[in-house]
């Protein structure tokens, strides 16, 4: 069997369907077709990565067979070629195939391998998601079934009380590790819907923890900010792909709110779970306002949950600085400018001094397992970086892990006054 994956080409011309299977033989297992009513019938009987099909075709155009591609594929990414003078049409197709792309003929050989690359990418990203949702729902029952072992076990030893003691620890134990694999199981669903790995979910959740500590709250609220940060995206999984992943300002008010509804759905999710039950309702309240014009229930001020207003505070300033709200990324002070004028409509005003204070002395360096996004003036010889570094044409100029030096930055500092560039830097 063929590791390669298949994708199908469809064009009534034989010339064109022998230079397109030239073209993708090596990297790819190629099934062609001069008919559409014919392509039809071979996506019913297997599944493609990629469909490419030209627009003018006898019986059935490009637009028509992409739109049975969707109702017989729809996790197949659907490419369309067509002329200049095809406009209307592949306006059609973007509306009733729902293509993922298109590409004018004649085309260029490496911008059309370039683009069934990139959606074969995608295809195979949406695999990811699937079977890390199978994965998920293995590891609740694999729960489920602990737990009913769990309970027969203690029933049949409540004779001994060290004995019972003993096993209660190592079921502890064994409970936490597995909680841990399923909170890090939906860490990677939510990576995977969202399209981001930039360490936002665990940097907020360890964020949240040190400022819950920083204010003072007792050991459990400490530990329910953590696990609220860990677990403050879960209703993505639930929302449209396009929605999830466009920024913040590029959205419209209304789609700005269908967003935010991921903390409704994600508070659903949870509510199954009797011991979630604050996590549930801070994850919920996580877009309430200060002044009461947030949502779902518009609570004012100490209303609000407590590690929802720290997780709101925590949560907006690390998506402002890796680029969430705006699509550009922020250093801390341009970040902080922008929150505090927020605060008392948006923010507590006094979480959100406790946690820029907190940031500006340094504190979180003192826990090692705690990432911080600065700017080239604000590093110091002996950090190490989080997070690969990229350049301004996104190349790789320091990896994760190297440890910074005075010649480091004073070439980041160069760097940024040559190519009028701004680094964000994550360290430790």
């Amino acid at each position: 069997m063929s590791d390669k994956l298949p994708i199908l080409v469809v064009d009534d011309e034989e010339q064109v369907l022998n230079a397109l299977k030239r073209l993708f033989r090596k990297e790819f297992e190629v099934t062609v077709s001069d008919k559409p009513v014919e392509a039809v019938e071979l996506l019913k009987e297997r599944e493609f990565a990629v469909i490419v099909s030209d627009m003018k075709m006898p019986l059935m155009t490009g637009a028509e067979l992409l739109s049975q591609a969707f109702i017989h594929s729809p996790n197949t990414a659907r490419i369309l070629l067509t002329g200049y003078s095809d406009i209307d049409s592949t306006a059609l197709a973007i509306n009733e195939g729902k293509i993922s792309n298109y590409v004018s003929k004649p085309w260029r050989n490496d911008d059309l391998k370039n683009i069934v690359n990139n959606a074969c990418e995608q295809y195979q990203l949406k695999q990811s998601v699937i079977r890390l949702q199978s994965e998920l729902e293995d590891k609740n029952k694999q729960l489920q079934n602990y737990n009913e072992e769990l309970e027969s076990k203690v029933n049949a030893r409540t004779s001994s009380l060290t004995n019972l003691t003993d096993k209660l620890k190592e079921v502890n134990q064994k409970q936490r590790k597995l909680f841990n694999d399923v909170i890090e199981m939906i860490n990677l669903i939510i990576e995977n819907a969202t399209g981001c790995d930039d360490g936002h979910i665990k940097r907020v959740a360890s964020h949240c923890r040190l400022l819950a500590k920083n204010l003072n709250l007792d050991k459990q609220m400490i530990t329910q900010a953590y696990l609220c940060g860990l677990m403050h995206e879960v209703g993505k999984v639930s929302l449209d792909d396009e929605l999830v992943k466009c920024t913040e300002n590029d959205l419209s008010k209304e789609q700005l709110l269908a967003k935010q509804q991921n903390a409704v759905r994600g508070a659903k999710i949870l509510e199954k779970l009797p011991n979630l039950e604050n996590i549930c309702k801070g994850i919920l309240h996580q877009y309430e306002h200060f002044n009461g014009t947030g949502i779902p229930d518009h609570l004012i001020a100490d209303n609000i949950p407590t590690i929802s207003r720290i997780l709101a505070v925590v949560n907006n300033y690390d998506k402002l600085l890796v680029g969430r709200v705006t699509g550009e990324k922020m250093q801390q002070e341009q970040a902080m400018q922008i929150m505090r004028p927020l605060a008392p409509e948006i923010y507590d005003p006094e979480i959100l001094k406790a946690y820029f204070d907190m940031l500006s002395s340094g504190k979180v360096f003192e826990n090692h397992d705690i990432d911080v996004c600065l700017g080239v003036n604000g590093l110091e010889s002996g950090m190490h970086l989080t997070q690969d570094l990229l350049n301004k044409q996104g190349a790789v100029i320091l990896t994760a892990g190297t440890e910074i030096t005075p010649s480091i930055i004073e070439k980041l500092r160069k760097y940024e006054k040559d190519w009028n560039y701004i680094f964000n830097v994550f360290v430790q």
